[in-house]
């Protein structure tokens, strides 16, 4: 066998034993290798190396036989052994987080320090001080990026919050982190973040859709379990979805300004003529007929595009994220409604439970993810 495959043959063993003390902890090494088919001195060796590396801890014997033999050694998944740091660049500063490897916080906060590389460094260094973790317990550090991003190659492709065009970020972040560096699309770090540890935890299909407060919709597709990027890294840029009647009304899509769909339930379409979308929710509480109008209109727009995304890719779930899903309670019976009467094709519709920090959260998992060759 060549060395390639050896290695290759070696390193799916690692995993398979790791996920099988993570998912069944505490489990003994003989329990290990009867779950796996794995020989007792296969496993030996591979938890002697995880144990090293202090991804494996011993936890302690294990109850008697019922021959009353020597107890034996138990294992437990060690999620101290290394840590992420997530860093989500916004308008109007940072939001870094740090967690173990099980997504366990260990240090989040806001500033509102400038997003230059420099600045950037030196903030992650400081949280990482603060949260008294050593550069040398990290193993990859995530940007969570407001924009067009080329994942694969790290290149922010288009940024207008920041004026970024074609900036080469991981390459020019790597100047100052010798560490693994990892940067992706806002929205679809926030869909990784519901698949880690919100409500689409361990999901394969589903939709996350984000409605922001501003001019900002958009969406991620995960599919398969695998995130749907599309050619030009622009899967799910549901801003451009369009009807009949649009097309009727010639209103089309346009390279550089904002989206038909877009324009019918962002944020900013919501508040027109308001003076926020938390007065517009107000004001349908309170049954005034201008609110009721507004917010039934853009029920049934939101309602049309959700049943489309469902028709086109069977999704399991679809999760509405951003502040506005923030204010949709009172109207999620009848989007769910109007989704069940539009498709035939079955799904659940929920808001986000994870606020904010889904970003920075998905971005983690992301570069743990891209990262699984530590091990």
């Amino acid at each position: 066998m060549r060395k390639g495959n050896l290695e290759l043959l070696k390193k799916i063993n690692r995993d398979l034993v790791l996920e099988t003390i993570r998912s069944q902890q505490p489990i003994s090494r003989a329990k290990v290798a009867q779950r796996l088919s794995f020989s007792r001195s296969t496993v030996s060796s591979i938890v002697d190396e995880l144990i090293a590396k202090k991804f494996v801890v011993e936890t302690g014997f294990g109850s008697s036989t019922k021959e009353g033999g020597r107890r034996a050694i138990e294992l437990g998944f060690n999620p101290k052994s290394g840590f992420a740091v997530g860093v989500e660049l916004m308008a109007n500063g940072l939001f870094i987080c740090i967690t173990d490897l099980d997504g366990n916080v260990v240090w989040k906060e806001r500033s509102n320090a400038g997003n230059d590389f420099k600045t950037i460094y030196e903030c992650i260094l400081a949280s990482l001080d603060q949260a008294s973790i050593s550069m040398d317990a990290v193993i990859a550090i995530g940007f969570c990026i407001p924009g067009l991003t080329n994942s694969k190659q790290g290149i922010v492709v288009d940024a207008p919050e920041f004026g970024w065009k074609d900036v080469p970020f991981v390459e020019e972040m790597k100047k100052y982190l010798a560490k693994p560096i990892y940067a992706n699309n806002d929205v679809n770090c926030a869909a990784l973040g519901e698949r880690w540890v919100g409500g689409a935890k361990d999901l394969e299909d589903f939709i996350y859709i984000y409605i922001g407060l501003g001019s900002g919709v958009g969406s991620a597709i995960v599919a398969n379990g695998n995130l749907v990027h599309g050619k030009d890294f622009m899967a799910g840029e549901i801003a451009y979805l369009i009807e009949e009647e649009d097309v009727s009304r010639n209103l089309v899509n346009v390279a550089g300004q904002f989206g038909v769909f877009e324009k019918k339930i962002s944020g900013k379409s919501l508040a027109e003529n308001d003076s926020s979308v938390q007065a517009l929710f107000q004001g349908y509480a309170l049954s005034e007929a201008h609110s009721i109008q507004k917010v039934k209109r853009f029920v049934s727009h939101l309602s049309i595009g959700i049943a489309n995304m469902v028709s086109l890719l069977n999704p399991e779930k679809v999760i509405l994220g951003g502040e506005v899903a923030g204010y949709l309670a009172p109207v999620l019976d009848e989007i769910r409604s109007n989704v069940g009467r539009l498709t035939p094709i079955q799904t659940t519709v929920e808001i986000s439970q994870m606020g904010a920090d889904a970003g920075v959260l998905g971005v983690i998992a992301y570069a743990f993810d891209q990262e699984q060759n530590v091990i």
